[in-house]
């Protein structure tokens, strides 16, 4: 069995190439806080940022997207703000 066996892809679109590559930017500097049980990643596939999580178990993987979420709203928040 996997070490990582539950995983999910999260597809942010974002309304230009250009601010998908700042929120991903942004983002990637928050590392996972449990590491050794689930892995993030992130990357922009023209104007959307695409999230890849994979964890150990549903609950981490729960609360590793809720986390992100969190961050993600501040971002384009901001991006709203300021872009």
């Amino acid at each position: 069995m996997s070490e990582f066996p539950h995983s999910t892809v999260v597809t942010v679109p974002f309304g230009e190439p250009r601010l998908a590559r700042i929120a991903s930017e942004s983002l990637q500097v928050d590392r996972e806080l449990s590491g050794d049980k689930v892995v993030r990643t992130i990357s922009v596939d023209d104007a959307n940022l695409v999230v890849s999580f994979t964890a150990n178990s549903l609950r981490v993987l729960r609360v590793s997207i809720n986390g992100f979420m969190d961050s993600l709203i501040l971002v384009t928040r901001t991006l709203e703000a300021f872009a």
